[in-house]
């Protein structure tokens, strides 16, 4: 999956590697309260920004990325982490918007 973001990953995002990625994915496992939309699904993290906690997810169950915003703490809300929801196209535009003003 992380082949299709190579074309337009650029500053402040990176890809990320194979550790990296699982150590994300279980930060993510422990944040999620069981109202939040990621709940309960497999997410597999591709990369991230390097000046926030914005990092890249591909979740299969949904055939979407999902930009989520890291708290590094326990969630009750569904609310958080903040989440946004991409197709491949809209996930390009969208780092590509972000790279502008980077």
């Amino acid at each position: 999956m992380q082949e299709k973001l190579k074309s337009f990953i650029n500053d402040p995002w990176w890809l990320i590697s194979t550790s990296m990625s699982e150590s994300l994915t279980k930060e993510l496992e422990k944040e999620l309260s069981q109202k939040h939309i990621l709940y309960g699904k497999e997410a597999v993290a591709m990369a991230r920004r390097e000046d926030n906690d914005d990092v890249i997810f591909w979740i299969k169950k949904l055939n979407k990325y999902a930009v989520v915003h890291l708290t590094y703490s326990k969630e009750t809300s569904n609310d958080f982490p903040m989440t946004l929801l991409f197709t491949l196209s809209e996930l390009e535009e969208y780092c590509k918007t972000v790279s502008k003003f980077y």
